[in-house]
């Protein structure tokens, strides 16, 4: 036995040994695909790199520049030129494809923006509400696709639930975190169900749900206006193309089938770019054009006009 465990530790620093050899490997061609991957970084970025630092370091101008960086970020960068100089880049070429392409979802957050926005956010989320109409009807209020209005979904499902016929309001609701979106239309629609279809400069992916109905009502009504936007014609999107008991009442939605991407970035600021087209599960994209009701109603009432259908009325108008 003694001999046995003196060979078995043997081979065991032996394997310690190539385990080693095989993670020195690894990591040393790890660090040269790192040097050169920089290295070849750096040669790209050369140009902008000399620039920033003969802009930054260097140009005589500085009252020019004070003025230049308080008129894009709105703040005193007390001459730290040098590390926020990314930032008035970003703000100058962001007002020139505003300007060039009309594209006015593309543009630099200034950290009061930026916190202002998340602030904002969370209040409109916060005016979402849930009102039992009658014994049959339950009324919900989304005003904004985000973490806390899919919580708020979530939080009731068991209360929604109860009530065969569903209304969902999304009037003057700009859509907000597709992420969000693509987990509350997951709620209502059959597992493997397409969301939407995304298409990006270098690849396409298209969303499917990834799990069992959790809210199934026999009558959903969904409350839309011009104001009704991006995710949330989304999302009507989704649960109209993919269920056969969903009516729309309202006006024509305002027609954003372009999504943006938001990164934050140092010291506070955010950039928001657009980066795709989405389109619907039946494969259209609804940019400039909305979705149309099935019926066109904006009298004060709709809430009462909507459950009235619901109760009796036959969906085609």
């Amino acid at each position: 036995m003694v001999i046995l465990n003196n060979k078995a530790k043997a081979l065991s620093a032996e394997d310690k040994l190539k385990k080693y050899k095989k993670r020195y490997y690894i990591l040393l061609i790890t660090f040269i695909l790192f040097i050169g991957l920089t290295s070849a970084y750096i040669y790209l970025s050369y140009d902008y790199l000399v620039f920033k630092h003969l802009i930054t370091q260097h140009y005589i101008y500085t009252d020019t520049l004070d003025k230049l960086y308080k008129d894009e970020l709105k703040m005193n960068v007390k001459r730290r030129y040098f590390s926020f100089f990314d930032d008035v880049v970003i703000s100058v070429i962001t007002k020139r494809i505003q300007e060039i392409g009309g594209d006015y979802y593309t543009y630099l957050y200034t950290p009061e923006q930026y916190r202002q926005y998340k602030k904002e956010e969370k209040e409109e989320a916060l005016q979402s509400k849930l009102k039992v109409l009658d014994n049959s009807t339950v009324y919900i209020h989304i005003t904004n696709f985000s973490t806390c209005t899919r919580n708020f979904i979530k939080n009731n499902i068991e209360e929604i639930k109860k009530f065969p016929n569903l209304i969902i309001d999304l009037r003057s609701n700009y859509g907000g975190d597709t992420f969000a979106m693509y987990s509350m239309a997951d709620l209502f629609l059959p597992k493997g169900s397409v969301i939407a279809t995304d298409r990006m400069r270098l690849f396409s992916r298209t969303i499917k749900d990834k799990k069992k109905t959790a809210l199934s009502p026999n009558k959903i009504a969904i409350l839309q206006d011009k104001n009704t936007a991006s995710a949330s014609e989304n999302f009507i999107a989704a649960l109209r193309d993919n269920l056969d008991n969903v009516i729309l009442i309202g006006d024509r939605t305002f027609g954003k089938g372009i999504g943006q991407f938001t990164i934050p970035l140092r010291s506070g600021f955010a950039v928001k770019a657009t980066t795709m087209l989405w389109y619907t599960p039946n494969g259209i994209n609804i940019q400039s054009q909305g979705i149309n009701p099935d019926i066109y109603y904006t009298g004060e009432d709709i809430i009462d006009f909507a459950l009235k259908k619901l109760k009796g009325v036959p969906l085609q108008d």
